[in-house]
């Protein structure tokens, strides 16, 4: 593959991880809603830490550690 190619391919990665970790934390917590009857607040919270993991996964797949130190 060409070496654009191959970057549009890293992006689409990352943005697949992101929507991943979101509709995980979002299934988690309806999951748990409907075990506990506390609708919707696990499932919101439930998403938002996907959100938050979703954004450290990207952050570590765009700035990975070691990268542009001196």
């Amino acid at each position: 593959m060409p070496p654009q190619t191959e970057n549009y391919w890293k992006y689409a990665q990352i943005g697949l991880e992101l929507a991943v970790a979101v509709l995980a934390g979002f299934w988690g917590g309806y999951w748990l809603d409907k075990k506990l009857g506390w609708a919707p607040w696990l499932m919101l919270g439930g998403a938002a830490a996907g959100l938050a993991g979703g954004f450290y996964l990207v952050a570590m797949e765009l700035f990975p550690k070691g990268e542009g130190k001196r």
